[in-house]
């Protein structure tokens, strides 16, 4: 799969589990990061579209208003391993200059919630 495509669905799905996230617990640092997600989200938007967005962005909030049931610890336990994923990723997938390295910069923030 095409590393452009995989990190639109990607972004898609991380602004929606943000933004459930952001619902759900209602903290500044959680709308940040959704801001930060859907403006990574609309970045990727520039190389590839998919029918797929959508559907991604809205059962990934759904799943992260699941998650935010069994409270704030599990949320962050989540949060931590998702991030982990996404740097990971674009560490081995992107060349790290530009706005790939501020989008990396951001997701190591969203780890401090």
């Amino acid at each position: 799969m095409d590393k452009y495509y995989f990190a639109l669905l990607g972004e898609a799905g991380a602004a929606g589990i943000a933004k459930a996230f952001y619902v759900r617990f209602k903290s500044e640092k959680l709308k940040e990061s959704y801001i930060q997600e859907e403006s990574h989200w609309k970045y990727f938007k520039k190389y590839r579209r998919s029918i797929l967005e959508m559907p991604t962005y809205y059962t990934l909030f759904l799943v992260g208003i699941i998650i935010s049931l069994f409270g704030f610890k599990i949320t962050r336990k989540v949060i931590i391993r998702l991030e982990t994923a996404a740097i990971n990723f674009y560490i081995k997938n992107f060349s790290i200059q530009g706005d790939i390295e501020k989008i990396l910069e951001d997701e190591k923030h969203h780890m401090e919630i």
